[in-house]
């Protein structure tokens, strides 16, 4: 592990990338030992300047790892993320997709081994309103592959997050717009007829209603509308009756809105108001 370390770490380009992939052969071969504090903490350190550098392969590589030492490490990694969900989320505004898609990977095996609802609370105070608008784009989308993946067991994830989700459908990019409404759809699978009373909840203008509905027709949810579901759902509601409750959409003092696909309508002014 230490002579693939000090290889990532060589000022030339052509050595990094033969130390990442020492990395990497370093990392199989702990797969059943597990990795030491000093380990994780000697490889957090290079690669997280991995994840900076300029190569996008580099870059690519020094995620991955992360993602791989995660798994591996255990509770000696947990000190650490603090430091990595920033960096992750700063990865997601990369200008290479396959630097996006590591960090998109990283954040999900992070929220394997820790909580999904805090990994995603954690990110979203960098990525919600951050001014790369592919950040914001990539992490909606990081937020849609784990409702596929927690949704059934984390009962708080779709809470957490809804209310910012439903704020970038108005966002000023399309993709990040069709990034949520994709969310949104996903949410609607794992949430069944359910998820059409927490829209209610959030206030929605009725021509934003009448959109994610359209969307939501042409979906056949995983989960059933039952008793059972309901009861479900019933137990999650009171379950997070105790935590502060997100505000839905800011209210906008505004004669123009964008829709969910970039068209521009005329609307009444305090249009958020009842």
């Amino acid at each position: 592990m230490e002579a693939a370390l000090e290889a990532a770490r060589s000022k030339d380009t052509k050595e990094r990338l033969a130390g990442v992939e020492r990395l990497h052969e370093a990392l199989e071969a702990a797969a059943r030992r597990g990795l030491t504090a000093a380990e994780v903490t000697a490889l957090v350190d290079t690669c997280m300047d991995l994840t900076r550098d300029a190569n996008f392969r580099v870059a690519q590589g020094g995620l991955h790892a992360l993602s791989a030492a995660a798994v591996l490490a255990g509770d000696h990694f947990k000190i650490h993320l603090n430091a990595l969900v920033p960096a992750a989320v700063e990865r997601l505004g990369d200008g290479k997709q396959p630097v996006r898609d590591a960090s998109r990977q990283l954040l999900v095996t992070l929220m394997e081994v820790s909580s999904p609802t805090i990994i995603v609370e954690r990110a979203g105070s960098y990525a919600w309103t951050h001014k790369n608008w592919r950040v914001r784009e990539e992490f909606v989308r990081t937020l849609a592959t784990a409702v596929g993946l927690f949704a059934s067991t984390e009962l708080l994830l779709q809470r957490v997050f809804l209310s910012p989700v439903l704020q970038l459908l108005n966002d000023l990019n399309q993709s990040v717009r069709e990034a949520a409404i994709s969310c949104i759809q996903e949410m609607y699978k794992n949430m069944g007829s359910q998820f059409h009373e927490e829209l209610q909840r959030h206030n929605l203008p009725s021509y934003m209603l009448k959109e994610i509905n359209s969307r939501l027709d042409k979906i056949e949810p995983k989960v059933p509308s039952s008793d059972g579901a309901r009861t479900q759902y019933k137990a999650m509601e009171r379950s997070v009756s105790a935590h502060p409750k997100r505000g839905s959409p800011r209210k906008k003092n505004t004669s123009r809105e964008s829709t969910l696909f970039g068209v521009t309508q005329i609307l009444p002014k305090n249009r958020w108001n009842p």
